[in-house]
């Protein structure tokens, strides 16, 4: 369905073209010679054996987003990206999850503007490259956006050390601002001493206006080897302090990660986290505890861009008296 919508989208374009060559087809100046689709989805068949659990058996969709590239010349871009989404009950709504414009004047500056990708994790989950399967730390527990509304810029030194900044609204791109104009300042820096080995140290400072709240202040650090096709280890770690904005709330946390080719594109994954949460007493939502999670699987690529994966994921609390909750999944991905 997504691919047949913008087959339409594009032969509109096209017929309101003046002129038309074999290599450039031209609408109202839009050059389909630099137009670039983008295609994500990915989804899941799940059996869930945790007690207490209403459906032993779900199929749910995890993502679906379309939209494209363009390039306006070797400086200028722009990118939009639709995403489906399940809010408020509406299972199947949609929204603008990117709608940015670059500016990339040498070899050394990059700025970029608008509804952008969070500079807080991104790294993170290109490594993992399991994001169909589970969110990296930060996005999966704290909560954070992977695209944001605001403004973000990268200066290069070398093809190995590269520093960024953002500032931006805090709140993820379904939000314009909150109520007392308060913004994430965030800033990383990122090292590729060898081959191979990456190195990345992140910092955010989150403002918010509510009474009794204060700066929630996070530190991030990773580290990742990787060697050809052949294997991938990664590990990070997490600290948050004023955790959600609460004076009386800290959180901290790791997650080790990594893949190994057994034979062809058959890979076998695994992941562990842990989560602390500390909070003065009455703090804590429901369910809130310290907990250690685990996933492991095996994954296979038959053809390029296509992935499937079944895999384990199981949580298991602190608290004795929260029960582990467990389940297999059938995962599978597909981009264009």
């Amino acid at each position: 369905m997504i691919k047949r919508t913008l087959q339409i989208i594009c032969l509109l374009l096209a017929s309101t073209a003046p002129v038309m060559t074999q290599d450039t087809i031209r609408a109202n100046d839009f050059d389909f010679s630099k137009f670039r689709p983008a295609v994500q989805f990915f989804a899941n068949a799940e059996y869930n054996p945790s007690a207490g659990v209403t459906k032993d058996y779900s199929f749910w969709i995890g993502r679906a987003q379309f939209g494209f590239d363009y390039q306006y010349n070797d400086k200028w871009s722009a990118k939009i990206l639709v995403d489906r989404t399940s809010a408020a009950g509406l299972i199947n709504s949609m929204y603008l999850k990117q709608a940015s414009l670059q500016w990339k004047p040498n070899d050394r500056w990059t700025l970029v503007g608008g509804a952008i990708v969070s500079n807080s994790f991104y790294t993170q989950e290109k490594f993992w490259n399991y994001r169909f399967v589970a969110e990296t730390f930060q996005d999966r527990y704290y909560c954070i956006p992977s695209t944001d509304l605001g403004f973000g810029v990268t200066y290069t030194f070398s093809p190995r050390l590269s520093i960024d900044a953002a500032v931006t609204n805090g709140e993820g791109p379904k939000i314009d601002q909150d109520n007392f104009g308060k913004v994430r300042a965030a800033g990383g820096i990122t090292f590729t001493p060898v081959k191979g080995l990456i190195l990345r140290a992140y910092l955010h400072d989150k403002g918010s206006g509510a009474e009794g709240s204060v700066h929630e202040k996070l530190l991030m650090l990773f580290a990742g080897y990787e060697k050809e096709n052949r294997f991938r280890i990664g590990g990070e770690f997490n600290q948050a302090e004023g955790y959600q904005n609460d004076a009386g709330r800290s959180s901290y946390g790791v997650s080790v990660y990594g893949w190994i080719t057994l034979r062809g594109s058959l890979k076998y994954l695994a992941r562990y986290d842990r989560l602390w949460i500390n909070a003065a007493e009455g703090q804590t939502t429901a369910g809130e505890t310290d907990f250690n999670a685990l996933i492991t699987g095996f994954s296979v690529c038959p053809v390029k861009n296509v992935t499937f994966c079944l895999n384990y994921q199981g949580v298991f609390h602190a608290d004795r008296g929260t029960k582990p909750g467990q389940r297999v999944l059938f995962s599978f991905e597909y981009r264009l």
